[in-house]
């Protein structure tokens, strides 16, 4: 620690964020633009609802792999990116699901996985059980 922070506190250098939330969407869609009539991708509309919403956000383009089983009961895989957003308000978290909504309509999923903190949640297109 140099001279000029001894004296600083710790936590004045500090600023918290809120909740970190998580969500994941199929890398085949993310620069498709027939999910949105050839305007823009979901990628941009992403990049544009988090940066005007939170000013920041972090995208791992590392694909991760993810399992699960479908409504017809089939076992589904797929190639995803992660989407990472924090903040503290449940108001913007509300905000988001509806964002997130309104992308699986676009992409024709029928779910997206988030978490947040410690809970994970499936956003569905049609309200579920």
């Amino acid at each position: 620690m140099t001279a000029q922070h001894s004296d600083d506190s710790a936590a004045s250098h500090v600023r918290e964020l809120g909740k970190v939330t998580v969500f994941y969407i199929p890398s085949h869609k993310l620069d498709d633009p027939r999910f949105f009539d050839d305007t823009q991708t979901a990628r941009t509309a992403i990049h544009e609802f988090l940066m005007h919403r939170y000013r920041a956000y972090t995208q791992s383009p590392t694909p991760v792999k993810g399992y699960w089983v479908d409504l017809s009961g089939q076992l589904v895989h797929d190639v995803m990116e992660r989407f990472e957003v924090s903040f503290g308000s449940e108001s913007e978290f509300d905000r988001l699901i509806n964002f997130l909504i309104e992308l699986c309509d676009r992409l024709n999923e029928d779910a997206i996985y988030v978490t947040r903190g410690e809970r994970s949640f499936l956003v569905q297109r049609t309200p579920g059980d």
